[in-house]
């Protein structure tokens, strides 16, 4: 997959977000598009930032940020262990607020957009970036750069370099069949397995499903047959999907033993750390080319 053109759009000097050190602020506003064609005005070189989702939170330290408060959920990098806490799954607009935050950074994947319009109203500016997998995370690593005056440039480089790596090593491989999903008793397809399973050189089942995240029936799997099956959970035990749905014990990935769990933080998050989950789904497709995961 081919990245996209980064959407940002300055359209006042980009000068002024690296006119200050990180966490004095900077002089004036900045204006610019984001990732959604929302304009957005907010202080150069913003000293306060806040990420609405673990994926934006490992992005901000990726490339040399840091945040005073994070969501319940956040746990990457470790040191965001020891920030408070305040509420985004609903996003507590008032304990938003009280962080007197210059920039909330979001993503459509999990966030709203009436979230952003109604903390607007009280001065509160969002950006939203558009993470779709793996191919966007550069994108976003250096935009996310730009925005808060910091390298976005080297960290998108490692990720690039790690991701070439992947794509050289299954060059040229047979592409398996792979049904990836976030849970065992409900069958809910994981709405990036497309990105993710062509990246680690396979091919996803669901890919043609209209709803990315659809809860899938008994007899639609049987029907796909998948040569590999890989559950967002880790460390998993094959035998609970057999015991969860019997019917599936003829499935080609369950009579040859290629029924995997995955670590979900690695393949959930569209952050630096997915270069990694690619890498280990790759290694599950194809143990002839890679050495065991971890």
């Amino acid at each position: 997959m081919v990245p996209r053109p980064s959407p940002i759009l300055v359209l006042s000097l980009l000068a002024a977000c690296t006119a200050a050190p990180n966490g004095q602020g900077g002089g004036g506003d900045t204006t610019v598009v984001d990732d959604l064609g929302r304009e957005v005005i907010f202080p150069a070189r913003p000293a306060r930032v806040l990420a609405l989702a673990p994926s934006l939170t490992e992005i901000v330290y990726a490339v040399g940020g840091a945040l005073p408060a994070v969501s319940p959920v956040d746990d990457y990098p470790p040191s965001v262990g020891a920030l408070p806490r305040f509420a985004t799954f609903p996003l507590d607009h008032e304990g938003v607020v009280a962080l007197q935050p210059d920039l909330l950074l979001a993503t459509d994947q999990v966030n709203r957009i009436d979230d952003a319009e109604t903390l607007a109203a009280a001065g509160v500016p969002t950006f939203f970036f558009r993470l779709r997998g793996p191919a966007d995370v550069p994108r976003v690593l250096r935009d996310a750069g730009r925005l808060l005056g910091l390298d976005g440039e080297a960290p998108a480089r490692t990720f690039e370099a790690r991701m070439a790596e992947i794509a050289a090593a299954v060059a040229g491989a047979a592409r398996p069949r792979v049904l990836m999903l976030v849970a065992d008793e409900t069958p809910y397809a994981f709405g990036l397995a497309t990105e993710m399973a062509a990246a680690a050189g396979g091919a996803s089942v669901t890919e043609g499903l209209g709803d990315a995240g659809a809860v899938l029936s008994e007899e639609w799997v049987i029907a796909e047959a998948p040569d590999v099956v890989v559950l967002l959970i880790a460390p998993y035990d094959p035998a609970d999907l057999v015991r969860h749905h019997p019917s599936w014990s003829g499935l080609p990935a369950v009579r040859a033993g290629r029924v995997h769990g995955l670590d979900p933080d690695l393949a959930s998050r569209p952050g630096p750390r997915m270069a990694e989950g690619v890498a280990r789904l790759a290694a599950l497709l194809h143990p002839d080319l890679f050495p065991a995961p971890p």
